[in-house]
């Protein structure tokens, strides 16, 4: 929602077109990566957010257990040089960063030069994402849904996240047992609930969350119930039930209207959950062996909060809801989902 407000202004689109070159990046990744691509974005970050001199940044964007946050909005050459940098929400406060890093681009000194590309280095491979190209990718939306008494402030009222869910073309086919008829039921396969479930029944509405770990699924079942089959296409209905609870010391950063700043105290909360039921229809192209409609949604009620997913005034069960289809083909829909790769397809 921050970033929405940000950059659907008029005067930023404009001068972003005009005189920049954005970038956006996934920094949960990015800065722990150990290739160019990590390399630069802490060279950069440790200048803007954490105030190191260009010199002391170069010695430590090798640094991939540094352990710190790199999120932020940075101007720089592509050198790394920084120019302007600024970590708001508010367009005005944004364009004052630019505007001001324009001037100290006209007035820079000497290029260091310190950051060559050289040849193309292999990236990462803890971080690298392999689009399932003939497997099954779906995009979720997760939001909270209407309350009967509603103490949300304003700015909270529209929350909502987006993600994508990936499937290789083994685990889609796995879904839908060889031969089938009307009437059949049979389970979910089990590593297909478990990534659904661990990594996308999550509360990410207002923020970063991390995974369910396997004991938190206390009650877990989806099912799958043939409604039709012809030579074109097996339809099926899905339907189940998924509680998960997990009991840990989450720290939280104290409120705004706090005396406190981060760091000078924690709120912790002890506890998170989700109790859904879960509510599908799919359909299956059994000659292009690839699904044709796969919609799946789950609602219930959610209560709790980790570190960073701003809940920290709404812990109470309140109704969420998380609901996948069929992704698009654009670039946009290519986006790996939000977790670890080794761990996404290990789990």
């Amino acid at each position: 929602m921050g970033r929405a407000l940000t950059f659907s202004d008029p005067r930023v689109i404009g001068l972003l077109n005009e005189k920049f070159v954005p970038v956006a990046a996934n920094i949960s990744h990015l800065q722990r990566q150990a290739d160019e691509e990590g390399r630069f974005l802490r060279l950069v970050s440790w200048q803007g957010r954490f105030g190191l001199s260009f010199e002391e940044a170069s010695a430590r964007m090798a640094d991939t257990e540094h352990g710190e946050c790199h999120q932020g909005q940075f101007v720089t050459t592509t050198e790394g040089e920084l120019l302007g940098s600024r970590h708001v929400r508010d367009p005005d406060q944004l364009l004052e960063m630019m505007e001001q890093a324009l001037e100290n681009w006209e007035r820079r000194e000497t290029q260091h030069g310190c950051f060559q590309m050289g040849e193309v280095e292999a990236p990462d491979t803890r971080f690298a994402w392999a689009y399932p190209e003939d497997g099954l990718v779906l995009h979720l939306g997760v939001r909270d849904l209407p309350r009967q008494v509603d103490l949300r402030p304003e700015t909270f009222l529209d929350s909502h996240n987006q993600d994508y869910v990936w499937f290789t073309r083994e685990e889609m086919r796995s879904i839908l047992p060889g031969d089938v008829a009307p009437g059949d039921t049979f389970p979910m396969p089990e590593a297909i609930t478990r990534r659904l479930v661990r990594f996308h029944l999550i509360d990410s509405v207002r923020g970063e969350t991390s995974p369910w770990p396997a004991e938190a699924l206390c009650d877990v079942e989806i099912g799958l119930t043939v409604t039709d089959v012809t030579p074109e296409r097996v339809d099926l209905k899905v339907s189940g039930h998924v509680f998960v609870r997990e009991e840990k010391d989450w720290c939280t950063f104290p409120p705004r209207e706090s005396v406190y700043e981060r760091g000078e105290m924690c709120c912790i909360i002890r506890e998170r959950g989700f109790d859904a039921k879960l509510l599908g229809y799919f359909s299956f192209d059994p000659q292009a062996e690839r699904f044709s409609r796969f919609d799946l949604v789950a609602v219930g009620s959610r209560w709790g909060a980790t570190t960073f997913n701003n809940r920290r005034e709404d812990v109470e069960s309140a109704p969420m809801g998380v609901a996948m289809t069929i992704a698009g083909r654009t670039e946009r829909d290519r986006t790996p989902p939000h977790a670890s790769r080794r761990s996404y397809f290990d789990v």
